[in-house]
């Protein structure tokens, strides 16, 4: 198996982390294989203190990125899980926050799981607490992750809760996701009905979860660990270039371009999006960023399975999981819709951000 170091350039990941990453790539085409849930990956990033939420920015980037260049099922988790705590912590009077910080005790992470049909998940009033009822879609770690943020609607608006899900695995259908990629999420549709959740573990007031700017600002951390995906994507592709093939290197060249246009841009998305600006701008400047990686990102594809050929379809090639992975996970929600807003905001602004 090939061992490209797509994040050898990022020095804040040492040696220790250096050596967790290339664990968690060496077991990707297994936990791909089994359509299993990376136990062994999620312990690794537990003993390396990642698991403790306190990333921020240019701290925040080079993990995502590593993690996201091992393994696109792995980082959409970590992802996911870091939304949590950052939710949690911003959001909650102390005590969901201390939920989550005994979860990452315990070895485990979090998620956030807001997508739904037919009405999602509505939450009643109880005694010290709210009663759930519906089902969401789309819930990564679904039947392993104990403490997830869950969005519930009150009076029409979404609250974010942490309902405990230990007992809850009859509640998990993991048979709905046949994605060709992004196998190893443990992704599925999760029943609500009945199920309560103390005050303590109330997560701010309905409303908070859509907030600007870090609902839409927040999906840099997404392309990052995209990010991560191309990095790999490319250096895999640079060692299966025909030299000596104009046409080839011509190709390689414009993914190469695409590369490294889209390493600034998110870059800039999380220094913008981490810092104290006008959440409007911040938000439009995101939203653009997601709608430009896509593009490029899908350019970078269809160049590398051009020059490589055939065998990016084929298992085990680790370019055949790379590629299905990132096509699967590009397939974000409402990128149309970032793209009116970003157009919107810049037809305001003169067509540029300052």
């Amino acid at each position: 198996m090939r061992n490209a170091r797509p994040f050898a350039d990022v020095p804040e990941v040492d040696a220790t982390r250096d050596a967790v990453v290339a664990r968690i790539w060496e077991r990707a085409g297994a936990v791909d294989d089994r359509r299993a849930f990376p136990v062994a990956d999620i312990a690794d990033l537990a003993a390396s203190n990642w698991l403790a939420g306190d990333l921020r920015g240019d701290d925040a980037l080079p993990v995502l990125r590593a993690i996201g260049g091992a393994s696109l099922t792995v980082g959409r988790l970590f992802e996911g899980h870091l939304n949590a705590v950052k939710l949690a912590r911003l959001y909650g009077d102390g005590r969901p926050a201390a939920i989550l910080v005994g979860e990452v005790a315990a070895g485990r992470v979090s998620g956030v799981w807001n997508a739904e049909r037919d009405g999602g998940v509505t939450a009643t009033r109880i005694a010290d607490g709210y009663r759930l009822s519906g089902r969401k879609v789309h819930c990564s770690g679904a039947g392993t992750i104990r403490r997830p943020v869950v969005t519930a609607k009150v009076d029409g608006e979404p609250l974010m809760l942490l309902p405990d899900m230990r007992d809850a695995t009859d509640r998990v259908d993991l048979s709905v996701w046949r994605a060709a990629g992004m196998r190893g999420t443990a992704t599925g549709t999760v029943i609500f009905d009945d199920i309560e959740v103390g005050d303590e573990a109330v997560i701010g007031t309905p409303g908070n979860y859509y907030r600007s700017p870090w609902f839409s600002g927040g999906a840099w951390r997404v392309i990052a660990v995209q990010l991560g995906g191309l990095d790999r994507i490319m250096a895999l592709h640079a060692e299966r270039l025909r030299r000596d093939d104009p046409v080839a290197r011509a190709r390689f060249a414009v993914a190469a371009g695409a590369h490294e246009a889209m390493r600034l841009l998110v870059a800039e998305a999380a220094r913008r999006a981490e810092g104290s600006g006008d959440p409007a701008a911040i938000d439009a400047y995101v939203d653009l960023a997601r709608g430009t990686f896509e593009t490029a990102a899908l350019t970078i594809i269809e160049t590398t399975r051009r020059n490589v050929g055939l065998s990016t379809f084929i298992a085990p090639d680790p370019l055949d999981r790379v590629l299905r992975d990132l096509e699967t996970y590009l397939r974000q929600p409402f990128l149309d819709a970032s793209r009116n807003n970003a157009a919107g905001w810049l037809a305001e602004h003169g067509g540029r951000f300052a």
